[in-house]
């Protein structure tokens, strides 16, 4: 056995998330039981009544009931809804995948640049944040990171700068999570905030991160040249001018982005929540298979695999929402929440923000996946936020920041040990690449966090 088969797997998000399951369980032994008493507000939220706490009749949850919480919290209205909205997703996705469209127009990308290869950084930063900011798909970056990878050969690059070129984009479009189901689409659903609401201050994230992110790659990409080392033996029209999308290609982009504008407007306009959206999804997954020219057949099998790919996001949400039931049914997630609020009840509102933003930027390191993230910490948030009179628009805001500025530093992470093992990138040299630019990332976060309790956000 070779050291690389004994090297020790890291720990699965399963079994993180049974152990927070468990330690719940376990506090309901010893936390004090209590509640607050909650009113309805002027938009029919439940929101909970400041001073109102008191403490309850002890009730524990045994171990042994934990699987039978687990179903119980699978078929949840919130959960329920969350789970197939994200297959929904996942089922599209794969359809649109299929008909090589997005990596054509990738891989044409370069012979647009051919003269200027600097600003094909940006560029790609910015092509891929579309994956993050609207499908949430950060995993997205692992199969595209040979495209960026040829690219930088191509450009006379480093194989870091390609990999980079991909995945830092997915990751800001997905830290910025203007239209992301994955963190803030979760998020604002059980904060019962309205879904993908308050996009403009994304927006605004979003300039900035891949302002930041290009000029610190650009720098390192100029410093790393390997223009004299080795010509790849190819050239820009020989690998990429004979590749032209087909009249159907066209089609089908020109079907996808007017998804999306169709999506925009009615997130923004007319109201549009879950039920909505995946809708639009799924016609959309089905009328871009038909005009691929796909049978009805493959469509169905390429749908359901692309479901199959989100069963595990799925079962973690379910496991989420499980700890949820057992802090609930013992009656402390409001005392939790209640010794957590007062520790910080008499800071400013935007240090309140601050300190939400920073201990999830710390959770994630834990806790990778962000539908799971926000299923565990959205619960306890959103009553803080109800008592410390900070809007709950503002708290969904700190978890994304927290959860998606430090996604790609957790050597946990499936997305990035994903990326690393398709690059052939040591951790190491990841790290000391990336953890300068998370120092950055992190002064971008604060700065919006200052805004967003300046604004009333």
């Amino acid at each position: 056995m070779t050291s690389t088969q004994k090297q020790k797997k890291p720990m699965h998000v399963f079994t993180i998330l049974l152990i927070l399951i468990c330690l719940a369980s376990a506090l309901t032994y010893v936390v004090p039981s209590g509640e607050f008493e909650r009113a309805e507000n002027a938009e029919g939220t439940k929101i909970v009544i400041d001073g109102s706490y008191h403490e309850v009749e002890r009730t524990t949850v045994e171990p042994w009931k934990i699987p039978g919480l687990f179903y119980k919290a699978l078929i949840e209205e919130k959960t329920a809804k969350l789970i197939f909205f994200i297959l929904i997703i996942g089922g599209s996705f794969e359809i649109i995948m299929k008909t090589g469209v997005l990596v054509t127009i990738c891989e044409n990308m370069l012979g647009y640049f051919k003269n200027k290869k600097v600003f094909i950084i940006p560029v790609f930063l910015t092509v891929f944040s579309i994956f993050g900011f609207t499908m949430g798909l950060s995993t997205a970056s692992v199969v595209f990171v040979p495209v960026g990878i040829a690219a930088a050969k191509i450009l006379k690059f480093d194989k870091l700068t390609g990999t980079a070129m991909v995945t830092l984009g997915t990751n800001a479009g997905f830290a910025a999570g203007i239209f992301n189901p994955f963190s803030v689409g979760i998020a604002q659903t059980l904060a019962d905030v309205p879904i993908f609401s308050g996009a403009w201050i994304r927006v605004l994230l979003l300039i900035a991160l891949l302002i930041a992110t290009s000029l610190y790659l650009v720098r390192y990409a100029l410093k790393n040249d390997q223009i004299d080392k080795n010509d790849f033996g190819i050239t820009l029209e020989e690998k990429f001018y004979d590749k032209k999308l087909s009249f159907r290609q066209k089609i089908i982009f020109l079907e996808f982005i007017l998804m999306f504008i169709f999506v925009i407007y009615g997130v923004t306009v007319l109201g549009f929540e879950t039920a909505e959206l995946s809708t639009i999804f799924l016609c959309m997954g089905i009328l871009i298979g038909i005009t691929a020219g796909f049978g009805t057949y493959q469509v169905c099998e390429l749908f359901a695999d692309g479901c199959k790919k989100m069963v595990k996001g799925s079962l973690v949400i379910g496991m989420a929402a499980t700890m949820r039931l057992v802090l609930n049914d013992g009656n402390i997630l409001d005392t939790i929440t209640y010794r957590l609020t007062n520790i910080v009840y008499y800071f400013p509102k935007w240090a309140n923000l601050m300190v939400m933003f920073y201990s999830n930027a710390v959770i994630d390191l834990a806790i990778t996946s962000g539908s799971a993230h926000a299923a565990v910490v959205m619960p306890i948030m959103t009553p803080m936020s109800d008592v410390l009179g900070l809007s709950r628009q503002s708290t969904v805001f700190a978890f994304q920041l927290g959860d998606g500025l430090v996604n790609l530093v957790s050597p946990i992470s499936t997305t990035l040990t994903g990326v690393l093992a398709i690059s052939d990138i040591p951790y190491q040299k990841w790290i000391r690449f990336f953890l300068p630019l998370v120092g950055i990332y992190m002064l971008i976060g604060t700065a919006f966090i200052i805004l967003a309790g300046v604004t009333g956000y």
